[in-house]
């Protein structure tokens, strides 16, 4: 299956484990504003102490993984920016 199919499969579905994926939005800084701002809370639901437990970590990644390949890039500038500005340490450099 060529990339440009598996993208349009993916973008089929519009939830992660009852998490939006906003595939149905049309306007891109929107939607990658909102998938930014449900992984930082994933984060914030699962954390004890500073710290991300298995479950958060889990629901992170399947949730970015749902993400088609070509929009990852630009969601996870945008999650890394909204840990930064709820007072989390920078992801990456």
């Amino acid at each position: 299956m060529e990339q440009a199919q598996v993208n349009q499969e993916v973008k089929k579905v519009n939830e992660f484990k009852g998490y939006s994926l906003f595939n149905d939005i049309e306007d891109e800084l929107l939607r990658y504003r909102n998938r930014g701002v449900v992984m930082a809370n994933m984060c914030e639901q699962n954390m004890k102490k500073d710290r991300i437990n298995m479950k958060g970590i889990g629901l992170v990644l399947g949730y970015f993984n749902a993400i088609t390949k070509d929009e990852r890039t630009k969601t996870m500038a945008t999650f890394e920016m909204m840990m930064e500005t709820r007072g989390y340490a920078k992801i990456s450099d």
